[in-house]
């Protein structure tokens, strides 16, 4: 099955090949979050570092990452040792380290292979446990390898939806739940735990689409799963999706929908999480209303503890308006700016 839309795929190169790309070969940030993870509430510090890039950006890219900005193309080895031992004299212990790029950890292209492990083999001498983003075509040829970390490492999957339309027309990602199936058994039977992410709200969804969709695609991925990542759209520069918002064809989600698909998951024998960046404000997940902060909040507390009482709690007037916003849509059968229910 040809994986992409040629049309789309284009478009989202055209906006990208616009961005100006960064010529600093520091990494991008270090900061630390709260998440629930391995059955408690664990302090993780999060280390960007700065890349060559996605080697799917080079060809297209997805219609939401606006990583690319942050990238070197001169970005090579030297460099990211450099960024790796700095990081390690400034942060030389901790718990659970994610490192993330601007892609996949794995590409050969982003991350020489030898440096990869070099990378794992410092990182686990003074960090408990490692998470690291993979797209799954790399999985094949490093699992050899990789076991040997059994236990101690993480790879995330940015898997988005299972529905094979979606993922060719509205994110643009270039493989299918197929091909995560096949990369996440061989993690998961090497002994490699699996972390999941969707996208709640792709463009060109509906509000009850986007819901629907996240529900649907949990379930499917969850036997193939450790955790599950529920990630609502936040809007990034030099996006398609950013094109879309600033011409008034994109809203993020509402939180109200985030809180609907966290409590339709509940059953999951997987645990299921929400770190929502940007949550409340335009740009990102949000009501449009004074209860922002709190929804944020309680969405944040649920994901740090999977206590569900902080989400059975929330309450507003806005429940009306976003059950409208979403009837309306579903009655004009496409997606819509908030603008024009105001109106």
């Amino acid at each position: 099955m040809n994986k992409i839309d040629p049309k789309l795929a284009m478009e989202v190169a055209g906006i990208r090949n616009a961005i100006r790309r960064s010529n600093r070969t520091d990494y991008v940030t270090t900061y630390t979050e709260n998440e629930f993870f391995n059955g408690k509430t664990t302090v993780e510090r999060v280390l960007i570092l700065r890349t060559r890039g996605c080697s799917w950006s080079y060809h297209s890219g997805c219609t939401m990452c606006g990583y690319w900005d942050d990238t070197n193309p001169e970005i090579g080895r030297r460099e990211l040792d450099e960024q790796i031992s700095t990081f390690l004299r400034e942060f030389p212990k901790g718990d659970v380290l994610k490192i993330f790029t601007s892609g996949s950890f794995f590409d050969p292209v982003e991350i020489d292979p030898a440096l990869q492990f070099d990378i794992i083999e410092k990182v686990l001498k003074s960090y408990s446990y490692l998470i690291v983003e993979s797209r799954p075509e790399y999985i094949k040829k490093v699992i050899g390898k990789l076991k040997e970390y059994r236990g101690r490492v993480q790879v995330a999957i940015g898997l988005e939806s299972t529905d094979p339309h979606i993922l060719k027309n509205s994110v643009n990602k270039n493989y299918d739940f197929d091909d995560f199936k096949e990369a996440a058994s061989l993690l998961r039977e090497n002994g490699i735990s699996v972390r999941t992410y969707l996208l709640l709200k792709p463009p060109f969804m509906t509000e009850k689409e986007a819901i629907n969709d996240s529900i649907k695609s949990a379930r499917d991925l969850a036997p193939y799963s450790d955790f599950i990542s529920i990630n609502p759209m936040n809007i990034q520069r030099g996006t398609l999706v950013e094109k879309m918002y600033r011409e008034g064809n994109y809203r993020p989600p509402w939180l109200w929908s985030v809180v609907a698909v966290l409590q339709a998951l509940r059953d999951l024998d997987v645990p299921v999480g929400s770190l929502i960046t940007a949550a409340g404000k335009r740009r990102g997940a949000h009501n449009g209303h004074d209860c922002d902060k709190r929804f944020s909040e309680a969405i944040r507390k649920y994901s740090e503890t999977h206590n569900y009482a902080y989400l059975d709690e929330l309450s507003c007037e806005c429940r009306d308006t976003w059950e409208n916003f979403s009837e309306v849509e579903e009655e004009v059968g496409v997606a819509m700016d908030e603008v024009i229910l105001d109106d």
